[in-house]
Parts: structure tokens; sequence; C-alpha cells
């Protein structure tokens, strides 16, 4: 519990100050101001809504809240402190412009009571911190970012012990074996069996002392276990392949794969939309559409109204997948995609899945987390291990949530796979879509899968 608090601190410390700086202002509407019965509601509803807007306001000037499990406790108390210090400010400027009649005693000790419990929760958090280092770096610090080369980026990235621990470097592999190296791994044949055996996330090459075909075969693998790449602006393989810029804790890196929701803003606003859009659907859709078609499952097939399945999800994570009931209970549920005049498949089950509402359901897997509204279609757990050792690039696509529609199904791949080339291409265009993610390609892809609907689609089966 203790773990979970930590990693999620700035927004407990967030929503702390904000509880603090309201109850005391609640408090404060019986005893610290003297308002005119009158227009009571009126001016105590203006004040609490200024109140807060300016902890806002202040508190995106002077970011208090960021890196705050990493950062100083100086630094920390020096953002505080700023930041309630403008708060006493702009109080006071709004103050004389509602012309106030002000208990100045009472309004003293309001802001010296925020103050103090917003000191004393710092005080108890960066007591406990320093106490528990150790012991809770272990438990909150993920080290599985790897180096390989050494140089002076190499030296600088691991002798920086909060830059190291923002990035969760591990240490450094090197091409020529060697044990002078800072935090030393092992050489690159090690490397090769610990992407096989230990949880590494990400890659970072910086130097180019590595022969092409095991820079090569480090890649191939660590695409296959959805494992981040990054190289040095200089790196010599940067020409093989595409590669994009990202700044990543103001260090210059080479990406392999430009990943537009890597950004936390955009996959806020991605999950912001994903809930709204879910709920949406839930309330105005599937609270009336489950009865239904329930009833009309019951009376044609006497089984359940869900089929539930397990699909890789977010890092190749199984998940339970929701769909109405389309076919008949059989061995094959698992193992076996939908085909054209498929025995299986009911006839009420064949106008669902010809109009997409046998995939309905799965807006309960957006609103859980499990799902995106639009994102590469989950597969089945079979269809995941069979492809994965024969298609390349295959697991990339598991870097996103999946969704219930996206831009291989918009663009005509879906549906029955013939060949293998049927799902390189359906890869192609779901690797397109983690690259160019926008919110309004979002837009476009979830219109252009309306439309399909309305037009109808002859891989729909």
């Amino acid at each position: 519990m203790l773990v979970y608090l930590f990693k999620h601190l700035p927004r407990i410390f967030l929503i702390i100050d904000y509880i603090i700086i309201n109850c005391l202002f609640i408090f404060e509407k019986l005893y610290f101001f003297d308002f005119d019965q009158k227009n009571f509601n009126q001016q105590y509803r203006a004040q609490l809504i200024l109140l807060n807007l300016s902890w806002v306001v202040i508190t995106i000037i002077i970011k208090p809240y960021k890196s705050l499990k990493v950062k100083e406790s100086s630094l920390h108390f020096n953002a505080i402190t700023k930041a309630f210090i403008l708060l006493i400010l702009t109080s006071i400027v709004f103050l004389f412009i509602f012309s106030v009649k002000i208990n100045y005693r009472n309004i003293i000790l309001y802001f010296v009571f925020i103050g103090f419990f917003i000191t004393l929760t710092r005080f108890l958090f960066f007591l406990y911190r320093k106490k528990n280092r150790v012991k809770l770096g272990r438990k909150l610090y993920s080290f599985n970012t790897v180096l390989i080369g050494e140089n002076k980026l190499s030296t600088s990235l691991l002798s920086n012990s909060d830059l190291r621990r923002a990035l969760g470097i591990r240490g450094t592999y090197t091409p020529i074996i060697t044990h002078t190296a800072n935090k030393y791994l092992g050489g690159t044949d090690k490397l090769i069996r610990d992407l096989e055996d230990t949880q590494i996330n990400s890659i970072i090459f910086c130097d180019s002392n590595i022969e092409v075909d095991i820079y090569k075969k480090i890649v191939d693998i660590a695409e296959h276990k959805m494992i981040r790449i990054y190289m040095v602006p200089d790196f010599k393989y940067a020409n093989l392949g595409p590669n994009y810029f990202d700044v990543v804790h103001g260090i210059p890196f080479l990406k392999l794969i430009r990943e537009p929701l890597s950004n936390p803003k955009k996959q806020f606003l991605k999950r912001s939309f994903d809930i709204a859009f879910s709920l949406f659907a839930i309330i105005f859709l599937l609270s009336w559409l489950i009865p239904l078609v329930a009833l009309i499952v019951k009376i044609e097939s006497n089984e359940s109204v869900f089929f539930i399945q397990k699909r890789s999800g977010l890092n190749n994570v199984p998940f339970n997948c929701l769909k109405f009931r389309s076919m008949k209970s059989n061995r094959n549920a698992d193992l076996q995609t939908a085909k054209k005049n498929d025995s299986r498949i009911t006839k009420f089950g064949a106008f669902m899945r010809k109009t997409s509402i046998d995939e309905l359901p799965q807006f309960i897997n957006v609103f859980l987390g499990d799902m995106s509204v639009v994102g590469p279609r989950p597969h089945m757990l079979s269809q995941t291990e069979m492809y994965s050792k024969i298609t390349k690039k295959y697991m990339t696509r598991h870097i996103v949530k999946p969704g219930i529609t996206g831009w291989a199904q918009v663009m005509g791949a879906r549906g029955e796979i013939f060949s293998l080339k049927d799902m390189e291409k359906r890869i192609e265009k779901d690797i397109w879509y983690i690259q160019n993610w926008s919110f309004f390609l979002d837009m476009k892809i979830i219109f252009l899968t309306l439309y399909n609907i309305v037009k109808g689609d002859d891989q729909a089966y």
C-alpha cells in the first residue's frame, strides 16, 4: 500500500493540498470573514472558485509536484513555498477587489493553518523517505533500461544517480568484453541471452563499436519483446531504418519507432475520451441493448448473452474480451477465427457480425481500461503465439492498448486471414497508426467505422 502511495505521490499531494485549502475555507465561511448576509452565498462561491483557480494556475507555473519522488526535499520546499506565497498575494488582491470586510487576525490564521498542514504532510513524507530510502527504492524504481556501449554519454548517464533512477538504468553491456566498465553487465552475447530471460523495457545504443549483424539481431529480438530502442544522435546504424528524434530528461536520442502516445498529456487526452465515449455508450446504448440481445440469444440458442475470450492486450498481457454471442458453443472458439458461411454462426449472430453489434460490449472493456475505442484489434492468444514467430514486428502492435476499431479495419485489412501476407499488411497498418497517432486521426477512424457499418463491409462475417 505504501509503495502504491509513493508511486502516485504527486497526485496524492495535489489532492491533499486542495482538501486543506478548501476545508479551511469552508470553516472560514462560518468564522473568518464578515459577509453581508444578503450577498453571502454569491460572494462565498466567487471566492471559493477564485481560490481554487489561483492554485491551479500557480501550480502550473511553479510545478511543485514535478518529480516529487526523486526531488531533493530542499528543492521541493522551495517550490511549494513560492506557490504558497503567490497564493497569499493573489488571495489578498481578490479580497480587495471584492471589497469584503475582513477579520485580519483570522485571515492570517487561515493562511498559517494552510502553511502548517502543507508543511506537515511534506515533513512526514520526507522523513519516511529518508528512513526507508533503500527499501522503498528497490520497490519503487524499476531499473529496466540498459545501455549498449561505453563512452562519455553512458558514463554521464550512470554517474548521475537522479538521472539513472529517473530513466531506470540498470547498467551497460559492451561489444568488447571488459570488466572495467561502470556498472558492467556483460558483453553483447550476454545481452542477447538476457533479452530472453530478464525484464528489460528499453535499450539505449550509446556508441558504434558493434557489428551490424549483432545490432540487427538485438533489434529483432527487442522488437519481438516490445522493448523500446533508443540511439544517441551520432549512432552509425541510425540510417539502417526509420528513426525519430526524442528528448528524454534533457538527453537527445534517436528512437527507432515514433510513439506520440508515449507523451503523458496525449495519454491523458486519449484515456479521457475513452472514458467519456464508453460511458456514453454504456448508459445510452448497452443499458437497453444487452437485455434485448440476451432475450434473442436465449430464444435462439439457449446460451449466455456474452462470449468472453482471452485476448492479447497492452504489453501482450491477456485480458477478458467481451462480445455478444454470435456463435454456438464449440471447441475451436479459441483456435479458429470465423470464416465465410461458418456453420458455427447463428442467424442472429450473422446479423450482429455484419453490423458489428457483437463488438459493442467491448465498450465495457474500454471503460475498465483494458482497451481503447481506437487501436489495433486484439487477437486471440493462439493467433499471437503463432504469428509472433513468423511475422516481423508483429509484437510491436502491443505497445498500445487494443481498440474496438482501428486503422487496419477501416482500410480494409479485417476479417479472415488467408495468407501470411494478409497479416503483414494488417501489422503494417497497425504500426502506422501507432507512429502517426493524433486525436483527430482517432476521430477520422471512428467516422470511417460508422460509415463502413452503414455502407456495409464484405469482410464483416
